[in-house]
């Protein structure tokens, strides 16, 4: 079997409402759909989210193709091994691109060898992967009314973003932690928007509502300051932009920077390379969720199939998911009772709906997550004092 052709689609979809974070208003989910064509007719589907996808879609089409045209799509690790080191120079940005297409690989061997990709990542551990309520900053009863509703629906961990306003986070807490009760977990993010006296203060004020842990309370490149805040609070740190790849995660744990590791596919480089991160993370004794770019259902799905088939990924996983109004899929990605199941079918399971995705990839919408206006004044990181 050997590659014939790559084919790449931007598509984007509305989100149910805007979403306030620290670092701006997200009003649309975007992923960059990958396509892995093969002279046997067998076709891998994946998808690389990411943070600008004109970049990462050029990637894969201009500089990425000529390794993989006409290569055996089976032998993953030394393909993906082989962009890895192409791409050294400017890995940040090519790990997201190497993800979509670390993907449809993964998905075009099962569906070749007849078996789902968490059976190829090392066979399941769990039957589905639990996922978390996502909230973002909204005044305090609004958010605690879209909690209780999570919590209705089978949620027991809840992410709520954090950062601008000490007063209303500490009111949204109380509020949630009023209608929701202390058995529901909840884990705050910051994105990066405290500097290390700020972050201490924050978490020290939101501790009385039991965190089960902070998120990236400072710069991802403060590791000393990160390290800092930890020892300084009680509740667990968890590092998020700061773990990004294998290299970085070793960093931390020789830091003593933090308790969990947020891991991403998309910025690790896939599906292999985050598992690695687990594996990793366990070793040293850290726990692991995977975080969300705001992932469509494929991406969604190839998370789950990674959750699946690792044992290390002990908290919910993040999605936004629930929050996007429309998806790629001929069957949307179900979430029941806060748990998202694993296909058995070969490959991830999923197919494309050629009609939505034609629509979405014509839809004008801001990509950006960053900014409230495009024309305001920049957030910076890590200076609210």
């Amino acid at each position: 079997m050997r590659i014939t052709r790559i084919e790449t689609t931007a598509v984007r979809t509305p989100l149910r409402e805007p979403l306030k974070w620290t670092g701006g208003i997200r009003t649309s989910a975007s992923g960059l759909l990958v396509q892995i064509h093969t002279d046997e007719g067998i076709i891998g589907l994946g998808e690389a989210p990411g943070p600008t996808l004109p970049t990462i879609q050029t990637i894969i089409d201009r500089e990425f193709s000529q390794f993989l045209i006409g290569q055996d799509p089976l032998r993953i690790e030394w393909l993906t091994q082989r962009l890895e080191e192409y791409a050294r120079n400017w890995a940040a940005i090519a790990n997201y691109a190497m993800a979509g297409v670390e993907i449809a690989l993964w998905d075009l061997k099962g569906k070749a060898l007849g078996v789902p990709v968490a059976e190829l990542l090392g066979g399941r551990t769990r039957e589905a992967a639990p996922v978390i309520g996502y909230l973002f900053i909204d005044e305090p009863e609004a958010n605690a009314q879209k909690a209780a509703d999570f919590v209705a629906l089978g949620h027991n961990e809840l992410k709520i973003k954090v950062g601008r306003n000490l007063s209303q986070d500490y009111d949204t807490l109380a509020a949630i932690r009023d209608r929701v009760g202390y058995d529901v977990k909840i884990r705050i993010d910051a994105n990066m928007n405290w500097s290390v006296p700020t972050a201490i203060k924050w978490i020290k004020a939101l501790e009385p509502f039991d965190l089960q842990f902070t998120e990236q309370p400072v710069a991802d490149f403060d590791i000393a300051g990160m390290a800092t805040v930890r020892r300084a609070v009680s509740s667990p740190i968890a590092a998020d932009e700061g773990c990004t790849s294998i290299r970085s995660a070793l960093e931390l744990i020789k830091a003593e920077a933090c308790d969990v590791f947020v891991v991403y596919p998309s910025e690790a480089g896939g599906l292999s390379r985050a598992a690695r991160i687990a594996e990793l993370a366990a070793n040293a004794g850290k726990w692991c969720s995977i975080g969300s770019w705001a992932e469509l259902g494929v991406a969604t799905t190839a998370n789950v199939h990674l959750a699946s088939a690792s044992p290390h990924f002990t908290f919910a996983n993040d999605t936004h998911y629930p929050l996007q109004l429309r998806d790629v899929l001929t069957s949307p990605v179900e979430i029941k009772d806060g748990k998202i199941a694993l296909q058995h079918s070969p490959g991830l399971g999923v197919s494309l709906d050629s009609n939505a995705v034609a629509e979405l990839a014509a839809l004008e919408l801001r990509e950006s997550p960053f900014y409230d206006d495009i024309e305001g004044e920049a957030p910076s990181v890590g200076q609210i004092l």
